[in-house]
């Protein structure tokens, strides 16, 4: 029994004096107000549901009221906390959206501010949802796309959000999902996740797997089956630049539209159908919301006039979206915001984002609805 005790006592002070020398390194991680979950510029959606985790508790320091955006990659470059916070200056700002997120992760990203931030601050504070067709693509679909997912992840056929993906690091304490993440104070899941902010540190500087590095040899990628096709290529004639300049390129309108067309490959057949999964999970995802005390806003994101007239999805959506925020508009647990109407086409920057100078314009067409009266 003494033996297995000096063991944990040895392993606890090792760990310690390692936190120790990468803090004296690279510094102590400060988490602070306001959270914004994208990186300038963006990285990816990992990093960003890696930021829900690891800043959410940095909401807890806020004893202003909020207003706390959630949504996807076209409301996190709309709606920044700074330009919130200058035209609300009695609220803190914080932008926890996740670029491809559905409803299954925009409610686990809930689950970290309720489990953070102060109840009384909640009560007073607004959260804003931010909704297009996209976010209700169901989680097999989503979790299972080999264009945000690596491919290993999705031959093995684990399908779950980024936010449990990253949250493997430190399973009980950073996954809403986990027994121990309901139960314990936010104190406490705060002290343990700091930890893992010291470490995560390290992480540019550390190969995924050990022998990544070697593994990057190309003679170890030596592939004999490749040697026929490489020769066919240096046998192929290459096209010169001279016609290659040729071409001319697509225009924005053009690749747009193309992003409009890979979104509604994405969603999933048949086309034009929405599934009750994600619907089923938002009227959850609201009722949870309203129980807090939180003060509800549902954006309708804008789109391009002609992404609503051509997509297959937009229509349905409209009419989805209606009919599951009925009782909840009837009884004052939320509002509704459609914003296409306030937006025009040339403030977009391809069929969903907005141009970075339209963000002010977006952001103070937002905030304007907010707070007008019923």
């Amino acid at each position: 029994m003494k033996s297995i005790g000096l063991v944990a006592v040895i392993a606890l002070v090792t760990s310690s004096l390692m936190l120790a020398i990468i803090a004296i390194v690279f510094g102590w991680p400060h988490s602070h107000l306001p959270v914004e979950t994208l990186s300038h510029p963006r990285n990816s959606f990992a990093d960003e549901a890696r930021r829900a985790i690891f800043h959410s508790p940095s909401l807890a320091k806020s004893k202003k009221p909020m207003i706390l955006v959630l949504g996807a990659s076209a409301p996190q470059e709309a709606y920044l906390p700074s330009a919130i916070q200058a035209l609300a200056p009695a609220f803190n700002a914080s932008n926890l959206g996740i670029g491809g997120a559905n409803i299954s992760e925009l409610d686990q990203v809930l689950d970290l501010v309720l489990k953070a931030a102060r109840p009384q601050v909640l009560k007073e504070s607004v959260l804003v949802l931010t909704f297009s067709y996209g976010i209700f693509v169901p989680d097999a679909v989503r979790w299972s796309n080999k264009h945000f997912l690596p491919h290993d992840i999705v031959e093995a056929g684990i399908f779950i959000s980024d936010i449990e993906r990253e949250a493997m690091r430190c399973p009980s304490i950073c996954n809403p999902e986990g027994v121990l993440f309901k139960l314990a104070p936010h104190w406490l899941l705060a002290i343990a996740k700091k930890r893992y902010e010291v470490l995560l540190q390290l992480t540019p500087f550390l190969p995924v797997h050990v022998g990544d590095r070697i593994l990057r040899w190309n003679v170890w990628r030596h592939d004999p089956r490749n040697l026929f096709y490489s020769k066919r290529q240096k046998s192929t004639p290459k096209q010169s630049p001279a016609v290659a300049a040729q071409a001319p390129p697509e225009s924005e309108l053009v690749q747009a539209r193309h992003q409009m067309d890979f979104i509604t490959k994405y969603m999933g057949p048949p086309s034009g159908v929405l599934h009750d999964e994600q619907f089923d999970k938002l009227v959850a995802l609201l009722n949870k919301a309203h129980a807090s005390g939180l003060r509800i806003v549902v954006v309708d994101m804008p789109l391009p006039s002609w992404h609503r007239a051509e997509s297959p999805f937009f229509a349905p959506y409209e009419s989805r979206l209606q009919a599951v925020l009925s009782p909840f508009l009837e009884t004052g647990k939320a509002r509704y915001v459609r914003q296409s109407d306030a937006i025009p086409d040339d403030e977009f920057r391809d069929s969903i984002h907005p141009k970075a100078e339209a963000a002010n314009h977006w952001t103070k067409t937002l905030v304007d609805q907010l707070f007008v009266e019923r």
